[in-house]
Parts: structure tokens; C-alpha cells; sequence
């Protein structure tokens, strides 16, 4: 339970990185270099934590989660996510925000997958 218990608490975080991002996006502060750095500060706290918390996820939550309940309940969760989905964010939402960040990613230069190769 512990680990569930940080796994919420990150949940909260990011809400709260993501806000802040959503506030300092703007064209006055991608212009600006103090705007710029801040941002990627931000960024790169949400990956910081976002990275373990998911690969957490995938490794040991879900498949414990997958376990105690049948599939026939894990389709229904699945359209229960989807409708809210729909509801929240509109027809496609998810997409959107995914090409809204990719948006993002691109004015802050930090889009180049070859970016994050190491030089070995």
C-alpha cells in the first residue's frame, strides 16, 4: 500500500507541474531565455518522476491489478475510461493532447529523438 500511496501523491504532483507548464506556456515566455529555462525545469521534474512512476506501473501494478480481476471487468474499465476520456477532453482527446505537447516539445528545441542518444 505504500507504494500506492506515492504513486497518488505523484499523481497529485504532476497535476500540479502540468498546471504550472500550462500557465508559463506562452509565446512571451518560449521567447525568452529565463521563460525557456523555467519550462524545461519543469519538464524535466515531470520526467524525473513520471519515468520510474510509470515504468512502476507497467512492471508491477498493472499486471498485479490484471490478476484480481477478470477480463470481462478489465474491458468494462476500459470503456468506463474511454467515455471520461471523451467527456474531459473531447472526440480524439487523448491525440490532441499528445500532438499539443509534441507542439510544445518542438518550440523548446526538444523534440529530435537523436537528441537523447548518449555520444559513446
Amino acid at each position: 500500500m505504500h507504494l500506492v500511496k506515492i504513486l497518488k501523491e505523484q499523481h497529485e504532483a504532476g497535476r500540479k507541474l502540468i498546471a504550472d507548464l500550462q500557465g508559463r506556456a506562452t509565446a512571451a515566455n518560449l521567447g525568452a531565455l529565463g521563460g525557456r529555462e523555467k519550462i524545461l525545469g519543469l519538464l524535466n521534474a515531470f520526467n524525473r518522476m513520471y519515468r520510474p512512476h510509470a515504468a512502476w506501473e507497467d512492471t508491477v501494478l498493472y499486471p498485479a491489478f490484471r490478476s484480481v480481476i477478470t477480463p470481462a471487468e478489465f474491458d468494462a474499465l476500459g470503456d468506463i475510461f474511454e467515455d471520461r476520456e471523451q467527456k474531459l477532453f473531447g472526440k480524439d482527446g487523448f491525440e490532441k493532447i499528445v500532438a499539443e505537447v509534441a507542439g510544445l516539445e518542438q518550440q523548446l528545441g526538444h523534440f529530435e529523438l537523436e537528441l537523447f542518444t548518449p555520444k559513446v
